[in-house]
């Protein structure tokens, strides 16, 4: 058994008329893709006759250039595919070639949604099926295209269906997936620059803030490597200390373009206030033992950093807060119920039940989505997977239970959850909240999020198994203006904020 508490990485559509096809490929343009009303993603796509290229830049971080040769009738010969993260050198480039009735797509690449509409209108039926192949696996599936009328489409693959519009030429103006709060745009003349690359631990382009890397010595002799983003020239500033979920993970819980601890470190220090943000033991530049680690190993080093911020020049020892993702989420109580010194807690999907309980939900959640199990077999198939071996960090976290330490939590706490969490109960959220409130702690604020997962993206179905095919990258920025908002009212109260 497995257990999973962190985060963590086509379509088209026609009608009936016969439709005339226009020859030669759209004109180069970039695809802008918006999250909420927030830039994520810059496509750059241009085509000749035989050629498309086509480099996509995600959440500034990941960058996906890819060099395809194509057919007259709009399929792939070939592709060569690199991937990289800003201020790294690209990989190897990935090359695949593809028979002849395939096109290309990638979720990450929205100009694969151009392709998919030129695919459709070579075809000119009502409703198609056009077969596409992956960029960088060899994974393959069906794309289903209906034309709603002469430039109106939709485009469905990978349980999501974007609505497609494009002039009469064929050519993609728009598309969005209303479910996810997404939108995409082609934009002419949109240059490199005004979409800047961002080293995933960098400071931002616009230099809104310092990023420091740091190192941090904690027990055993482990030293952990992270990045301290402080506010401008301001002075005894509050901070934050952000925690990671349980699989081992570096400071931002994920690689490009899916950082959640980047996004609340970005949006926190924005606001004001100072965070800290470090690669677990044995992870990315940290030193230790992460094979034998346990979350109450894990404790420990949080309360080295909380110590190291204390005395940092700048940070106020009297406004220092913790923000936990996930596993994060337990430890964040678990400090907070023996250091009267924090001055606040907020929780992401943060365990409110049981190792055991948690454990269970997470396996039948996704046993019960698993097509290739019959329905007779699957309380089988559950205790299969229970009963498989625990590594040391998954056997502490199983013999925790969460609500004995929010009982003894008693600064102001904010609790988010999302809705389609499968990897922790939503009841998480109030049982918390109960537990803390339980022992006179009255600044306790739970805050549930409609269609959000466990990745705190947008994600409808919430299962882990298809995070990688969500349209969404960066947290949720209603998620990110809640915890913004919460901390500087917590936090930048007058006098302490206890």
């Amino acid at each position: 058994m497995k257990i999973v508490c962190a985060f963590i990485l086509v379509y088209a559509t026609l009608t009936s008329a016969t439709l005339a096809i226009t020859t030669g490929p759209c004109p180069q343009a970039a695809f802008l893709t918006s999250e909420q009303g927030v830039l994520t993603g810059v496509d750059w796509f241009e085509q000749s006759q035989t050629h498309v290229h086509t480099r996509s830049e995600l959440t500034q971080s990941a960058i996906i250039d890819s060099t395809l040769s194509i057919r007259g009738d709009e399929t792939v010969v070939r592709a060569s595919t690199s991937f990289a993260m800003a201020g790294m050198p690209a990989s190897v480039p990935k090359v695949h070639t593809f028979d002849k009735a395939t096109i290309y797509w990638s979720d990450m690449v929205p100009s694969s949604l151009q392709q998919a509409v030129a695919r459709a209108r070579v075809l000119d039926r009502a409703v198609t099926k056009v077969h596409a192949g992956s960029l960088f696996t060899d994974a393959v599936g069906d794309i289903a295209i209906r034309r709603i009328d002469s430039t109106d489409w939709t485009v469905g693959y990978h349980s999501k269906t974007y609505q497609v519009l494009t002039d009469t030429n064929g050519c993609v103006i728009s598309a969005s997936l209303p479910d996810f709060g997404v939108t995409i745009e082609r934009r002419l003349g949109f240059p490199e620059s005004a979409y800047p690359l961002w080293s995933p631990y960098g400071a931002p382009p616009d230099r809104a803030y310092d990023a420091v890397d740091v190192a941090i010595r904690a027990s055993g002799g482990a030293v952990l490597a992270g990045t301290l983003t402080k506010p401008l020239h301001a002075m005894q500033v509050p901070a934050v200390v952000v925690i990671t979920g349980l699989s081992p993970h570096e400071r931002n819980n994920g690689q490009p373009p899916w950082m959640p601890l980047r996004d609340i470190a970005d949006a926190l220090t924005r606001a004001g206030i100072a965070v800290l943000r470090v690669d677990d033991r044995g992870v990315g530049k940290s030193t230790g033992d992460n094979e034998t680690w346990t979350t109450f190993d894990k404790v420990d080093d949080v309360r080295a950093e909380v110590r190291w911020l204390e005395a940092q020049p700048g940070i106020d020892p009297s406004r220092i807060a913790l923000v936990g993702y996930s596993e994060g989420g337990l430890i964040a109580p678990m400090v907070a119920a023996d250091d009267p010194s924090i001055a606040a807690v907020i929780t992401l999907a943060g365990p409110g039940v049981a190792g055991p309980d948690l454990a269970r939900f997470q396996i039948a959640a996704r046993v019960d989505n698993d097509p290739s199990v019959a329905p007779a077999g699957k309380e089988k198939e559950i205790e299969r997977q229970l009963a498989e071996p625990l590594d040391p960090h998954e056997k502490s976290f199983m013999s925790i239970d969460p609500l004995s330490y929010a009982r003894r939590v008693r600064c102001p706490t904010l609790i988010v959850q999302g809705s389609t969490d499968l990897d922790v109960p939503v009841r998480s959220a109030e049982r918390l909240a109960t537990a803390m409130r339980s022992n006179g702690n009255r600044d306790v604020t739970v805050r549930l999020f409609p269609g959000i997962s466990h990745s705190l993206l947008p994600d409808a179905s919430g299962l882990d198994t298809g995070w990688a095919t969500l349209p969404a990258f960066i947290t949720s920025p209603l998620i990110l203006d809640t915890v913004g908002g919460w901390a500087v009212g917590h936090l930048f109260r007058a006098n302490a904020p206890h």
